[in-house]
């Protein structure tokens, strides 16, 4: 084809390769890549751009390690979005964009890295732009050291498939980071038994029971909600039905029952408060993890791969937990 034919009958010419050694003025330089399939999925991998910081920790993580010397331009990194190919001619594209952390003071950090990391810390670079293409990639000069890569949606909540891949001109090892965090739970309270507020607590349990030293689901509530909540909470308290699942055994509770119920729901409300960061009076789905990360409940029945239960277990963990 004559290049006045070219010229005059297309617009656009794309350029396909493998590999990046185009871009490099020295001829002898050879390029590596590391290729990594990941997900965003909505509520819990997808947290969104740097500007949702509660969530942008959730964002698939990516450590890579760079060695040698950083005299030029030495890394390019390509983010792709992986349609599904029964429907890739239907799909639209994300807006999607990465940021690159250095990640050298916290070597140590095992799994992934918290939400407290990343509001302490700026990337040391990231796409210009987050643009609705099928790719968006940077050319980067990294210095030797350890980096963390974090791709992701501008919105959060937005579920779908992409390749990562890492051209770099060094020795470069890179591994996803997919472990769960253990280094950014809430601040457990610390547990201190007063006798005298043990006693007050009884005093006002008595002004409840019955002659039998009991409540029922109806009492329950009054108390709850009257003496414990005091109108803390947005949702209003306990409904009357919450109150008879508490009571399902017997009916009642007795004064040990009780002030076991209020223990715990006096530290549920402190951890409620704490991670309730945006200070709505509700959780968001990030603030809820956190919530049941502070609460233990399933670090204490776990045995390190998994939790089992059997029935009875799964009947009081879901009633009395």
């Amino acid at each position: 084809m004559a290049m006045e034919d070219l010229c005059r009958f297309f617009s656009d010419l794309d350029i396909c390769g493998s590999s990046p050694d185009f871009l490099d003025e020295n001829p002898g330089g050879v390029w590596r890549a590391a290729v990594h399939e990941g997900r965003w999925v909505g509520g819990t991998t997808a947290g969104g751009c740097l500007n949702n910081r509660d969530s942008f920790w959730t964002n698939p993580q990516f450590r890579v390690n760079v060695s040698g010397e950083c005299l030029e331009t030495n890394t390019l990194v390509s983010l792709m979005q992986k349609h599904d190919k029964r429907n890739r001619r239907l799909v639209q594209n994300l807006h999607i964009g990465f940021c690159v952390f250095q990640v050298d003071p916290f070597k140590a950090q095992t799994g992934k890295f918290p939400a407290s990391f990343f509001n302490t810390r700026s990337p040391v670079a990231q796409t210009k732009t987050y643009m609705n293409a099928r790719e968006v990639m940077e050319l980067l000069s990294l210095k030797p050291g350890e980096y963390l890569i974090v791709p992701s949606t501008f919105k959060p909540n937005e579920t779908a498939s992409f390749i990562l891949t890492i051209h770099s001109k060094t020795d470069t090892s890179c591994y996803e980071n997919s472990a769960d965090h253990k280094k950014d739970r809430v601040q457990k309270a610390k547990k201190r038994r007063n006798s005298q507020e043990e006693e007050k607590k009884r005093t006002l349990f008595r002004r409840y029971s019955d002659k039998f030293e009991e409540v029922d689901a109806e009492r329950l509530q009054l108390i709850l909600n009257e003496d414990v909540l005091k109108g803390d909470l947005k949702s209003g308290g306990f409904s009357i039905d919450a109150c008879r699942s508490m009571t399902s055994i017997t009916g009642r509770l007795n004064g040990e029952e009780f002030l076991r119920l209020w223990n715990k729901v006096v530290t549920y409300k402190d951890i409620f408060f704490r991670t309730d960061v945006s200070r709505t009076g509700t959780l968001s789905l990030s603030e809820l993890r956190n919530a049941f990360l502070a609460t233990e409940i399933f670090q204490r029945l776990s045995d390190g791969k998994g939790m089992t239960l059997r029935e009875s277990e799964w009947f009081l963990v879901s009633m009395y937990t």
